[in-house]
């Protein structure tokens, strides 16, 4: 029996990077995987590679209110919720405009807080699930370039803490994985020549999606008594 055997699995921003690393590795630890993301045809190539008989794909953007409720029905008895989807932008706080800092916060956090909330529920009926939530060091860290973000990451770990006090009392488990630098295509967005210039002379190894995906699946199998509440990751030398 592999460890995840007969758990089922929903998991938002699926289609690349951490989610669809996560994805993959939760699938070889024997779970049933529900994928998410934007793009259908990117769902569609994890379904071959991880085989159709393990996922189930619904693609859709987690800023439609009414998609997330057809998510949630769809996912109505999962066990476990890895809450992953996030967008960035690297630039200087005084040339971000306003339609990117609110576009950056509603996909980070009200889109984020919709999908936990939604799917909490039918866990709460239930008494028992694991809610998994993807961070990032900048939840409690503030660098230059990075503002909206930092506050996002900021404002969706305060949430995660709250929905692990609030629901602990129902058996629900709710962890926190913050990695440092992770170099996927969330990066793209980030032309600015300062962001460019800044990458390029860093002294370390950004850490790979399959590293933190290694995190997800050692918390999604943690003992029933245990709850990782808290994972920081960093690449060596980044300290």
């Amino acid at each position: 029996m592999t460890p995840l055997a007969g758990k089922v699995v929903l998991i938002t921003g699926a289609s690349a990077g951490i989610g669809r690393a996560t994805a993959v590795a939760l699938a070889n630890a024997g779970a049933r995987i529900i994928a998410t993301g934007r793009r259908h045809a990117a769902l569609e190539q994890l379904r071959e590679q991880c085989g159709k008989d393990k996922i189930d794909t619904l693609a859709g953007d987690l800023n439609d209110a009414d998609f997330v409720d057809a998510l949630a029905r769809k996912a109505g008895g999962v066990d476990i919720l890895v809450n992953n989807a996030g967008i960035l932008k690297y630039e200087p706080v005084m040339e971000v405009t306003f339609a990117e800092c609110e576009a950056t916060f509603r996909t980070n956090v009200l889109a984020s807080f919709r999908v936990m909330q939604a799917v909490a529920r039918a866990m709460v009926e239930r008494k028992r699930g694991h809610i998994i939530v993807m961070s990032s060091i900048a939840a409690r860290e503030v660098y230059q370039l990075g503002a909206i973000y930092c506050a996002t990451k900021h404002a969706l770990s305060a949430l995660t803490r709250s929905f692990r006090i609030e629901l602990q009392g129902f058996g629900i488990k709710v962890t926190e994985i913050a990695p440092g630098m992770v170099d996927t295509d969330i990066r793209a967005r980030s032309d600015h020549p300062r962001v460019l210039e800044a990458l390029k002379v860093r002294k370390f190894g950004p850490l790979t999606s399959e590293e933190v995906a290694e995190a997800v699946v050692y918390a999604a199998q943690a003992d029933p008594n245990c709850c990782p509440d808290l994972i920081e990751l960093r690449p060596q030398g980044a300290a």
